[in-house]
């Protein structure tokens, strides 16, 4: 019984790292760039560094989102715009990010391009908003997306 179980979990452990080691995303972003080659450092707001202006992504692609700030509380919206005018829509259904980030590391935060809060657009924008200071929220770079 022992021999079973041990088998059933490692082969669970297994399937779980080959899922996730498995990405169909087709996006020709620059988002495949660690975390250490960004610079993040911010005081007194958000700064977004990725998706970057030019950008281009299918809906369907998962986004991963680079971004530095300094502003604490109980974390940051991520909202899809069409256009710098757009009031976009929140791309999660909670907040995400730190609570008490430093100004100075990159934190990620990945997002999926889906019909529920995406659409394709040449004027693209993921807008981060800290939940309880959201004037001090920022913009990505215009990036496009296709069907």
């Amino acid at each position: 019984m022992k021999l079973f179980k041990l088998m059933a979990s490692v082969c669970a452990v297994s399937a779980a790292f080959m899922f996730a080691a498995c990405d169909d995303s087709s996006s020709a972003s620059s988002n495949d760039e660690p975390s250490a080659s960004n610079d993040c450092s911010v005081e007194d707001g958000v700064k977004v560094v990725s998706p970057k202006k030019g950008d281009s992504f299918k809906m369907g692609d998962t986004i991963t989102v680079i971004y530095g700030s300094d502003v604490q509380g109980s974390g940051y919206r991520f909202v899809f715009k069409t256009s710098e005018e757009d009031a976009g829509l929140d791309m999660l259904e909670e907040s995400a990010g730190p609570m008490k980030p430093d100004g100075k590391k990159c934190y990620e935060q990945k997002v999926v391009l889906t019909e529920d809060v995406a659409e394709p657009t040449n004027t693209a924008i993921i807008r981060v908003v800290p939940y309880e200071q959201t004037a001090k929220g920022a913009n990505s770079g215009t990036f496009k997306v296709t069907e």
